[in-house]
């Protein structure tokens, strides 16, 4: 009963702006649907259950509202609500598709990852022998994630390794820490990752050890923050905001009160520079625009995302469980929440047929702006895109390995970055050694005094690291302007 009762407002990233009005037609009724479920069972040969029609048939209703209301099957909604609440079943790694690659950008510290021996830069290859080519991020997060105590194990490809290399990991709870900070002379810098139920709690830790330092001057980096929980949002922004509106919620249904968050703070103590682009998005946005429209600190970056969509997430009940609390209560209700907060009733697991996530609402910046489609200009413009790649994900290249011609490491991924940078072709933006960067790199080696042989060896990547330096003094451009900007305050 733990996800039944934490039923939580989350805003996330949403495409479609317009509303929707629903037509009620009077051939729509539960003997219409009763026909088409008994047309397939007597006329389709393949085999499919009742259960598997009735998921279908509401997954095609959810489906066909904005990007963002969907439903889930239980399975699914474990894992979409297991990163809301903070914590989830599996190894501690996060990784990133990039260019059909499934690269590890972080092993979490003290993880059963970490303990493995799983490093930043592996590429996943296989999950328990299955490969995950083609796969969607969500897919192999659910391929990874399993039972406390079980065992998953890991094909991956490491930057010193001439062939695949498998791991065995074995599963424990993980507790998701939502980012990272750190303080650089007089500057803080936190980095939020995602407004999950930890996020408020992390914010106050990373706050009071600027308060022990003195630190005035902070940059809050929100770049990539897809979203979250509404009162994270909310609650972080009261020790930034003075007192006045944080945000502004309103709700489709009349059932559900329209809500206005205020914060208390009578001052910042702080000089407050918030880094934003385009992914930063729905409550990275409630929070990034109540900074912006009461004057609490600089945004900084590029325009964000747009999304001002509230949704909410309710259980499905079995159509049995339908039945016997219509028969019981004398009222027909579908959502598992409405049996909860109106008539105290706990519907069990096996009451729960699924979970639909829905949009229910929209918010508004403290100035009544309505950003769905437009996202919040940022106070100073920054690009850290240029020539398509964003600099601020290169990393220096190892000097570890010397990847030839069909070699795949990260250090291949982050050499063509530098190579396109650098006014050089290359394939395929992926860690894999193509021919076309292979001849780029022997064109680059002869451009540098270099043997020409297209091998990514030690003398060429070292004079890529400091081509690219040269190049691009400062990588990630948008954090370099935000202290440059505080420095002038000290």
């Amino acid at each position: 009963m733990k996800k039944i009762r934490l039923i939580v407002l989350i805003v996330v990233i949403c495409f479609v702006t317009t509303g929707i009005n629903f037509a009620k037609d009077e051939y729509i009724e539960s003997d219409y649907f009763k026909s088409v479920m008994e047309m397939i069972e007597g006329n389709y040969s393949g085999d499919i259950s009742e259960e598997e029609l009735l998921e279908g048939a509401l997954r095609g209703m959810f489906d066909t509202m904005d990007d963002y209301t969907v439903y889930f099957t239980k399975e699914e909604a474990d894992y979409y609500l297991s990163d809301v609440e903070g914590s989830y079943k599996g190894i501690g790694i996060s990784f990133s598709k990039v260019d059909g690659e499934i690269i590890i950008v972080k092993v979490f510290q003290s993880s059963p990852a970490e303990s493995a021996g799983i490093k930043e830069g592996d590429i996943i290859k296989e999950v328990d022998g299955v490969s995950v080519l083609n796969k969607s991020d969500d897919e192999v997060a659910s391929m990874i994630r399993g039972e406390e105590g079980t065992t998953v194990t890991l094909g991956i490809v490491r930057e010193n390794a001439s062939q695949l290399i498998t791991i065995e990991v074995v599963r424990k709870e993980i507790k998701i820490h939502p980012g990272e900070y750190k303080i650089e002379n007089d500057i803080g810098y936190i980095k939020l990752e995602m407004f999950n139920s930890n996020a408020n709690d992390f914010i106050s830790h990373a706050l009071g050890e600027m308060d022990k330092n003195n630190i005035k001057n902070i940059i809050l980096d929100l770049r990539d923050n897809p979203g979250g929980e509404v009162g994270q949002a909310v609650a972080i922004a009261e020790k930034f905001v003075p007192f006045g509106v944080i945000t502004r919620l309103e709700f489709k249904s009349e059932l559900e009160r329209d809500q206005i968050y205020t914060s208390k703070l009578l001052k910042s103590k702080y000089n407050l520079v918030v880094l934003v682009n385009e992914m930063s998005a729905s409550a990275s946005e409630i929070l990034a625009g109540a900074i912006q429209d009461r004057e609490a600190g600089i945004l900084l970056g590029t325009k964000t995302f747009g999304k001002a969509k509230v949704q909410s997430v309710f259980p499905i009940i079995t159509p049995k469980a339908y039945k016997k609390y219509k028969d019981e209560l004398g009222v027909s209700i579908i959502n598992g929440y409405d049996l909860l907060t109106k008539h105290k009733v706990y519907p069990s697991d096996d009451e729960i047929i699924g979970w639909s996530k829905m949009t229910v609402g929209r918010y508004y910046t403290p100035n009544g702006r309505m950003i769905d489609g437009k996202g919040l200009a940022p106070d100073v413009f920054v690009n850290n895109v240029i020539k398509d790649v964003d600099v601020s994900t290169i990393s220096l290249l190892s000097k570890t390995d010397k990847p030839g011609l069909g070699s795949e490491s990260i250090d291949v991924y982050n050499a063509k970055k530098m190579l396109v940078l650098g006014g050089y072709e290359v394939g395929n933006m992926d860690a894999v050694m193509d021919e076309v960067t292979f001849k780029s790199v022997a064109k680059f080696q002869k451009d540098s005094g270099l043997y020409p042989y297209g091998v990514l060896d030690f003398s060429t990547q070292e004079a890529l690291n400091a081509k690219f330096q040269k190049i691009i003094p400062a990588p990630d451009l948008q954090y370099y302007k935000a202290v440059e900007i505080l420095s002038s305050k000290s």
